[in-house]
């Protein structure tokens, strides 16, 4: 005779469901890092050379020149950005060269220039005179003939190669490793 305890109860056992597999673990997808920048700070100097000639004679108001950086930039973080990027300028007045010795006088202004695909605005002026001939003018018709006041003064030009200083107009982010400056076309 068999005897059943507690234990052994005829229950019926619920089935088991099976357990989900352990999650293999997938692999990590990181998205990409940002972009390293480096701060130009406004007021940093940029030292430009000319890449056009200028003249009092053929410039007028509002004409394009363009210009090249000549020697690295200076970052406050001690890296340097090569010379060799390219930028624009205007001229921003004019005033032809005149009758009794009056010179030709020429202004320009700093726009901005390209470093890599950022545009960098600058701000800097320069005015170039040409020589003026009022003084030999006068004193010569006064002396000899009145036909001196007929002599005009020098036109006023800022070579092709001249330099110029820029100063950078507001805080830029460029975006780092900065490529080497294009080459000139």
């Amino acid at each position: 005779m068999l005897i059943f305890g507690p234990c052994a109860s005829a229950q019926p056992v619920a089935p088991t469901e099976p357990q989900p597999a352990a999650a293999s673990p997938s692999p990590a997808v990181t998205a990409p890092a940002p972009p390293t920048l480096t701060r130009l700070r406004e007021g940093t100097e940029v030292d430009l050379t000319l890449d056009d000639a200028l003249s009092s004679k053929t410039s007028a108001e509002g004409d394009k020149f363009s210009v090249t950086t000549s020697e690295p930039i200076k970052l406050g973080d001690g890296s340097v950005i090569p010379a060799g990027f390219h930028g624009r300028g205007d001229v921003s007045s004019v005033e032809r060269n005149g009758m009794m010795g009056k010179p030709g006088q020429l202004s320009v202004r700093l726009d901005y220039v390209m470093i890599g695909d950022t545009k960098v605005h600058l701000r800097a002026n320069k005015s170039q005179e040409g020589k003026s001939n009022q003084t030999n003018v006068v004193v010569l018709s006064l002396l000899i003939t009145p036909l001196f006041l007929l002599m005009h003064g020098k036109e006023a030009t800022i070579p092709k190669g001249a330099t110029l200083v820029g100063y950078v107009d507001s805080d830029v982010d460029l975006p780092t490793p900065i490529a080497a400056p294009p080459p000139r076309n």
